[in-house]
């Protein structure tokens, strides 16, 4: 209070007046400058709206910049997606030289991609190049020893170089290894390897992948059949008649399946299971030859066949002196197609030989004397099939049905009807 006036401190704000942006000061009308900081308030106007636009240059880079790599990164996975795309369709034609030159185009964008890395890979594969093949493939496995399409590539690899032992391990690795993004192909994968197996001669390992394979397969009648299939391949015919028996359960209607199970049983010597199969497999498709012939051959085995224990002894000698007479009926004819004569004095063919053999015993190949002496049934059926495989040896298959009769029961042993 001045005079009896109070007086307005220089501090205090006045209505109106502006408000230093630095000092917090009231700036009086009329003035430029605060009377404390001496700055313009335009001065930290003009320095905020400079600021202001740095940062959104600074924004506007970043967005742009952002852009310009997002666009770059997008282009090369086209171009990189482009030439895989060629080269698998280079592979699947069979062109591994071109496939190989997309495949490397193909990295060259995406470097790294390990399905890239792996489809060039196999086409390395597929051009002979193994080394470099494995070169790309162990590095793939090192990062990732459960991928599953790498240890089925790895696998394929250790085919070309016929090593079995590794060829099994990664085999049973991509089996059960991770397939991420598609469904794992592990039943085409283990019938694969048994293929490999059986063609390689490998038959008690392809034996044991089958047993599991068939232990794998679903009750799928096609699935089945092709089990049975691989059994009967591999010479296990016992095991290939049930698979295609369980096949033809799930479904009747596969007159191939029919046909092989028909085979199957002739090959065991289990005739009236075959000769019913056979006759389904004509039934279904009548217009197959196989079929009717294999049936035929059938009907007479189970006319011929002397060791059916479910016909009367008394027919089993019969059958036994027919099917001695079809024999050496069937060793003149092959003797005479060679020139060769079978009463020589001293034999000097095998032809001759046997033949020498067969007349010996023929005076006892007799209805009543097989009769008093039943196991004398078994020497002669011997005999028969001694002659039936030699004739078929040297002279070729027989055009007979009773000779193709014998020689398939001479297959067998004797069969077990």
């Amino acid at each position: 209070m001045k005079n009896g006036v109070c007086e307005t401190p220089n501090w205090a704000p006045m209505r109106g007046d502006r408000t230093c942006p630095n000092c917090g000061q009231t700036i009086p009308r009329g003035t430029e400058d605060c009377p404390i900081c001496h700055k313009s308030a335009d001065f930290y106007l003009r320095r905020e709206t400079l600021l202001l636009a740095s940062f959104v240059g600074v924004v506007l880079l970043f967005v742009v910049t952002g852009f310009i790599v997002k666009w770059y990164h997008a282009r090369e996975n086209r171009l990189g997606w482009q030439w895989y795309t060629q080269g698998e369709t280079a592979l699947h034609k069979g062109n591994a030289g071109r496939a190989l030159f997309d495949f490397r185009n193909a990295l060259f964008h995406q470097p790294g991609d390990p399905a890239y890395q792996l489809r060039l890979a196999r086409a390395l594969v597929a051009s002979g190049r193994l080394d470099e093949a494995q070169s790309y493939l162990s590095r793939l496995w090192d990062s990732d020893p459960t991928n599953g399409p790498v240890n089925l590539e790895m696998g394929l690899l250790a085919m070309k170089r016929d090593d079995v032992p590794h060829t099994i391990a990664y085999f049973h690795s991509a089996i059960d290894g991770v397939w991420e993004g598609q469904a794992a192909p592990r039943w085409r994968t283990r019938e694969q390897l048994c293929e490999y197996l059986m063609d390689n001669g490998h038959r008690d390992e392809a034996l044991a992948e089958l047993t599991a394979l068939s232990a794998e397969t679903p009750d799928n009648a096609a699935l089945r059949t092709q089990v049975a299939n691989l059994f009967e391949k591999v010479g296990d015919a016992a095991v290939a008649l049930r698979e295609y028996q369980r096949s033809l359960r799930l479904n009747p209607n596969q007159p191939q399946a029919w046909l092989d199970a028909g085979k199957a049983g002739l090959a065991l010597g289990d005739y009236r299971t075959a000769r019913a199969d056979l006759a389904r497999a004509v039934a279904e498709d009548r217009a197959s030859p196989e079929a009717k012939q294999l049936l035929s051959l059938s009907d007479h085995v189970l006319q011929i066949d002397a060791f059916d224990r479910r016909v009367p002894l008394s027919q089993r000698c019969k059958r036994t002196v027919l099917a001695f007479q079809t024999a050496l009926a069937r060793l003149n004819s092959c003797a005479a197609t060679k020139g060769e004569n079978l009463n020589a004095p001293s034999p000097q063919t095998d032809l001759q030989e046997i033949y020498a053999e067969a007349m010996k015993m023929a005076p006892n190949v007799k209805l009543a004397s097989l009769l008093a002496n039943p196991d004398q049934i078994e020497s002669d059926m011997s005999m028969v099939f001694r002659i039936e495989r030699l004739t078929a040896a040297e002279c070729g298959s027989p055009s007979s049905m009773m000779d193709q009769a014998l020689l398939a029961i001479a297959g067998n042993n004797g069969g077990q009807s």
